[in-house]
């Protein structure tokens, strides 16, 4: 079964299909209704949905803000009248910036999701399929091919004339050269792996037969997605 603790690249193929716990032929249909019970949809988070005016209304309400209404207050009671405006200003600024802040980074997740495809090939019980992306989980045997958005983690099995676009991960232009060898290095990372292909990256060139080994936010790409959220959830110091 996938185990975070895989070093997926350094597998031989026999290796790969027993730590996942599939096959040449892919995974069986109950297999399939149990993985997705434990792993469930193969999705970025969304974060909280919450409506623009209840999020701008939050950034006006925290402790630190309530703190500075009060203390925006006492110093108007008490003759220092500039000061407790500005005061009022500041809490203003602060609840504003973060508000857009907080827009940013959830348009920014919007197109994280836009990168990731709607459909996916993948053999299952021995026959091929069209099925939603969604539905993959960690065993599937994905099939992918030129101008293929690819929707999850995976080690290659067997390739020609790969290549992947990557630079939704990496940032590089040109596209790298992928291939199913066995990579015996220990010092190379899992993105610099020739033998694995990530979610959200495209293939430029050649066709594969892949074992989906991540899903959803446990991917490359889905840690990229939890850092935007994450800068969505802080705050101004402020």
């Amino acid at each position: 079964m996938s185990d975070q603790s895989y070093n997926y690249q350094s597998l031989s193929t026999e290796e790969l299909y027993q730590s996942l716990a599939t096959r040449q032929t892919g995974l069986y249909n109950e297999e399939v209704s149990q993985r997705q019970s434990q792993y469930g949809k193969n999705l970025l988070a969304s974060g909280k949905q919450e409506s623009k005016l209840l999020k701008f209304l939050k950034n006006f309400t925290s402790l630190m803000a309530i703190l500075l209404w009060v203390g925006g207050l006492v110093a108007i009671l008490s003759g220092t009248f500039e000061l407790g405006i500005a005061i009022w200003l500041v809490n203003v600024i602060n609840g504003v910036f973060s508000f857009i802040q907080e827009n940013r980074a959830q348009k920014a997740t919007e197109a994280l999701k836009n990168m990731l495809p709607s459909y996916a090939r993948v053999v299952r019980d021995g026959i091929e399929q069209k099925i939603l992306a969604e539905d993959l989980v960690p065993g599937d045997i994905l099939l992918i091919e030129e101008g293929d958005k690819i929707s999850a983690d995976a080690r290659i099995i067997l390739s020609t004339d790969l290549q992947v676009n990557q630079s939704a991960l990496t940032g590089e232009s040109n596209p790298v050269r992928k291939n199913a060898k066995v990579v015996t290095d220990s010092d190379v990372t899992a993105l610099e792996a020739d033998n694995l292909v990530f979610a959200g990256t495209t293939v430029a060139n050649g066709s594969a037969r892949v074992a989906v080994t991540k899903i959803a936010m446990q991917t490359e790409f889905g840690k990229i997605a939890d850092l935007t959220q994450t800068v969505a959830d802080e705050k101004s110091p402020l």
